[in-house]
């Protein structure tokens, strides 16, 4: 695996004709008997890590409910970098 940092990766990925990625499509998924919503979730989410050959990490999907940090809010980005 070729490591490079993200400021390499992005000028080469907007300077580039194409981006060529592959895609998986696995097999639809329904809850199981007795399985919980959070349960599914978990199992789905490990399915698609393991055939993306990406780590798992937990999360837990609380924030789009909290409120981000003022610091980094649009209107606080924009007049930062202008």
């Amino acid at each position: 695996m070729l490591r490079q940092s993200f400021t390499t990766n992005l000028l080469q990925l907007m300077t580039s004709w194409a981006v060529v990625c592959d895609v998986w499509y696995l097999e639809p998924q329904t809850i199981k008997p007795g399985e919980t919503p959070i349960e599914f979730a978990e199992r789905v989410r490990d399915m698609i890590s393991h055939r993306a050959g990406l780590k798992k990490v937990p999360w837990d999907g609380y924030l789009k409910c909290l409120r981000p940090s003022p610091r980094f809010t649009e209107s606080n980005l924009r007049r930062h970098w202008t």
